[in-house]
Order: C-alpha cells, then sequence, then structure tokens
C-alpha cells in the first residue's frame, strides 16, 4: 500500500530532529524502507546495500560525488598556498575604519564565492585582525561572515559547490514526479533563484546592519572562548591556520579562482551549444550539462594550479597529500548525500509519488504549499543543522507535491533551498554557525543572540513573499 512510502522519510525526520545525527537517521530510514520493499530476515540490508550501489554508480550522482570531493581538494591547495594569508597582510594596510573592514568583507566575495566553508574560512582570516584592531565584536564579525556565505552562494548558479548539489537533488525530485520533460534540473534552479526570497531578504538586511544595528552585541572581552565547529557542517573546514607551504602571494588565491571561473563558464556553454536550437550563450549555459562542465573545469583548474604551485616549489607528493586531505574533510556531506539519495529511491519504490499525488495533494490547497515547504525545511535544518541533509530529505517530495497541487517547481523548488539556507544561518547547531563564531574568535551563544533577530525578521518577511506569490501565482 502507497501509505507505507511515507514511513522512512518521516522516520528519518523525526529521529533527526530527536538526535541531531542526520547519518544514523537516514541509515535507520533507509533500512525500514528496504525491509517494507523486502520483509524477510536479510531481506532489508541486501535492498539497501543495492540501493546505495545503484545511486553510486548513477553518472549524474557520481559526477556530484567527485566534483564535491575534488573542489575540497582545491580549497585545500589554495589555503595552504598561502594566497589567504598574503590578502590579508594586503588589506592591513590600507583598511582603517569599521565600515572599511565590512567594506573589505563583502568586497572578497568574487574570491571567496565558490563555497561557504571556504567564504567563512577565507574572509574570516582576512578580516579578523582588522576587526580586532577596529574594535568590533567578534560576534558581529561572525554574524557577517555567516549571513554572505551561504545565502549569498546559493544564489550564484555557476563555480561553486551548491552547483553541483542542487541539480542533483532536484534530478531526484523530478525522477520521483515523473515529470523530467518539464525542463532541465538545472534549468528550473535558474528559475527558482528569484524566488529565493529568504537568502536575499537576509543579504539585504545584513548589508544594512553596518550602516543600521538595532541589535548591539554584548561588550564581550577578547578573551571570550568558543566551542569548536560540532562537525554538523555541511562543509567541513580545518579551522586550524597552519602555516602555508609557500611566500604568501595574493596570486596564489587570485589564479586558482580565476582559472575555475572562466573555464567553467567556457563548459557550461562547450558542453550545452549543442543541447539547444537556439544557439546564444544564455540557451546554451541554461540547457547545459552542469555537473559534467563542472567536472572537467574543476580537473583541468587543479591541473594548472599544481603546475602553477610547482613551479613556487610545492611539492608534488605533499600537493598529492593535500587534495586528498582537503577530499576527505568533506566525507561525511557526501555520505549524507549517498544515503538520502538511496532512501528517496527506496521510497519512491515504495510508492511515495501516488501516495502524495492521492492523498496530500487531494487536500491541500495550492497557495499554501510554497510557504509550507518553506517552514518544513526551515524547521527541519534548524533542528538537524544541516541544509543540505534537510534539502536531500525534502526534495524528492516537494517536487511531486508541486506537480500534483498544480503549483510552479521551481516556487517550491526555492521555498526546500531557502529554507535550509535559515537553518544553516541561524541553527546554534548548524555547522556553518559554528564554524562563523569559530573563526571569528566570537561566543557562540552571544553570536546566536546576536545573529537571531536579524534572520527570524528575514524569514518572516519570507514567510508573507512565499504565500503572497502562492496566492498570486
Amino acid at each position: 500500500m502507497t501509505w507505507l512510502s511515507i514511513i522512512p522519510p518521516l522516520l528519518t525526520i523525526a529521529i533527526a530532529i530527536w538526535s541531531k545525527k542526520i547519518i544514523p537517521s537516514l541509515l535507520i530510514g533507509l533500512l525500514v524502507g528496504s525491509y517494507l520493499l523486502n520483509p524477510t530476515v536479510a531481506g532489508g540490508v541486501e535492498t539497501a546495500v543495492d540501493q546505495i550501489v545503484k545511486t553510486l554508480t548513477d553518472k549524474e550522482n557520481l559526477q556530484v560525488i567527485l566534483f564535491l570531493y575534488l573542489f575540497s581538494g582545491l580549497i585545500a591547495l589554495i589555503k595552504n598556498s598561502g594566497g589567504i594569508k598574503a590578502f590579508s597582510h594586503v588589506a592591513e594596510k590600507y583598511i582603517k575604519s569599521k565600515k572599511g573592514v565590512f567594506v573589505t568583507l563583502w568586497a572578497l566575495l568574487p574570491v571567496t564565492f565558490i563555497d561557504c566553508g571556504f567564504r567563512v574560512v577565507g574572509a574570516g582570516s582576512i578580516t579578523r585582525s582588522l576587526a580586532e584592531k577596529n574594535k568590533i565584536a567578534r560576534e558581529r564579525l561572525a554574524f557577517m561572515l555567516n549571513n554572505t556565505a551561504s545565502p549569498v552562494v546559493e544564489l550564484i548558479p555557476i563555480a561553486t559547490t551548491f552547483v553541483g548539489f542542487n541539480v542533483a537533488i532536484i534530478s531526484q525530485g523530478l525522477k520521483a514526479a515523473g515529470n523530467q520533460q518539464s525542463g532541465s534540473a538545472y534549468s528550473i534552479w535558474l528559475k527558482a533563484i528569484p524566488f529565493e526570497y529568504f537568502s536575499i531578504v537576509v543579504i539585504l538586511i545584513t548589508f544594512l546592519s553596518i550602516f543600521f544595528q538595532f541589535n548591539k552585541p554584548e561588550n564581550v572581552q577578547n578573551k571570550s572562548q568558543t566551542k569548536k565547529a560540532n562537525g554538523r557542517m555541511d562543509m567541513k573546514m580545518d579551522m586550524e591556520e597552519a602555516e602555508p607551504v609557500l611566500k604568501p602571494r595574493v596570486l596564489n588565491l587570485v589564479f586558482p579562482m580565476v582559472s575555475v571561473i572562466v573555464l567553467s563558464l567556457f563548459f557550461f556553454w562547450f558542453f550545452g551549444k549543442n543541447q539547444s536550437a537556439n544557439t546564444s550563450i544564455i540557451s546554451a549555459i541554461t540547457n547545459t550539462q552542469p555537473n559534467k562542465a563542472m567536472l572537467v573545469a574543476l580537473l583541468i583548474t587543479i591541473l594548472i594550479s599544481s603546475v602553477f604551485y610547482f613551479f613556487q616549489k610545492y611539492n608534488l607528493k605533499k600537493m598529492t597529500a593535500d587534495i586528498i586531505s582537503g577530499g576527505n574533510e568533506i566525507m561525511t556531506t557526501l555520505a549524507i548525500l549517498a544515503i538520502a539519495w538511496s532512501l528517496a529511491g527506496v521510497s519512491q519504490q515504495l510508492g511515495l509519488s501516488n501516495f502524495i499525488q492521492q492523498q496530500v495533494g487531494n487536500s491541500l490547497p495550492d497557495w499554501s504549499v510554497p510557504v509550507l515547504l518553506f517552514l518544513l525545511s526551515s524547521a527541519v535544518t534548524y533542528f538537524i543543522g544541516s541544509g543540505w541533509g534537510a534539502a536531500s530529505l525534502i526534495m524528492p517530495f516537494a517536487i511531486p507535491l508541486a506537480v500534483s497541487v498544480g503549483v510552479a517547481i521551481p516556487l517550491c523548488v526555492a521555498a526546500v533551498l531557502t529554507g535550509g539556507t535559515f537553518g544553516d544561518v541561524t541553527s546554534p547547531v548548524a555547522g556553518m554557525t559554528n564554524m562563523s563564531s569559530n573563526i571569528a574568535h566570537a561566543d557562540h551563544s552571544k553570536y546566536i543572540k546576536y545573529a537571531n533577530p536579524y534572520n527570524f525578521i528575514a524569514a518572516g518577511i519570507a514567510t508573507v513573499l512565499f504565500l503572497v506569490t502562492g496566492l498570486f501565482q
């Protein structure tokens, strides 16, 4: 019976909220779903293993996993090359005011946007000493770092770690809905970006807070301590500032960044130009194979960056070890994706799409679906501390729900993604909030207390916008 299909995802969400442990929760949900499919002594485990193997051997999924692993390795190379340290030394010579520090932090976006973790670590390493010299509260710096990371990176549709992830989970949702002809996953995400209301609003509020603070951080002594990140981050990054392998040079940061951006743009066009009848660049990029384009661009970037660093005396053996070490930092995220995708597959085999269409879809008014998905995604991410984990759970039934009710798919995709961003920048157990307070040397609880009014106001505005958009779509 199709009602059994709702048990694995609901059980997973409930256990994740209760335990704050996403991987064990996903495994339990996967095993329960597998036993419902194959109710024998070893049948559930066998089915679960088969589903994981099927997931990992899927070409699109494998491209995403390889991309994320190698991207984390590239970030490790950039950190160890001394580029961030060199940029920090240059900035210290010219920045002499509080507003100057914040302007610098925002101006660093073009060289730190490829990943939210890298954004926090890179921009934080550069601006922390500047913030201390200009007497900026550490909690305020942590807030500014975190709120210019995930919300910004989520809105950039090229050359970031979010591209492969978002395309992958949207593809899962389209497969579940049996609606793959409605457009490519990438083109749907492009259409969803203008509806990512929380991300857009919180970026605006964060920028305005440079000039207008209605909530001021407590007077915290410079010796304030913060707990280490608890490991629930989507992109785990090492907080220890190791001594660079090379002599610090700004070019060591800029060169690989420019390479990956330029090559990504080229391969988005190259792999998309034959997929569309329209020969324009925009049409080619919209209809491209994003996972393949990003992976090829990344591999070439790693190769040419390695040559660039090699001539600066960065030992080849050391570079290889650092790439592997950097990739290993994201293994938790990769495990989450592999198990979540397998759970989605099992749920669909149990008839989740039919259940949503027959039961849930017929009982919900269409205008309520976007706002409910935003609130659900926000709540789940807030409690489990992982926007990617929550999106992996919710997207496979969010898109079938949108199809069955007749709501625009991009609007529902945006609701799920931006709800995850709310949790990433607000939840006290989220990896990004821990990372931000850590790199800023801020007291974590005081940082959360400072940031919450701004973030919840943004969430309230986003809720109203999703409600209004649902009513007038």
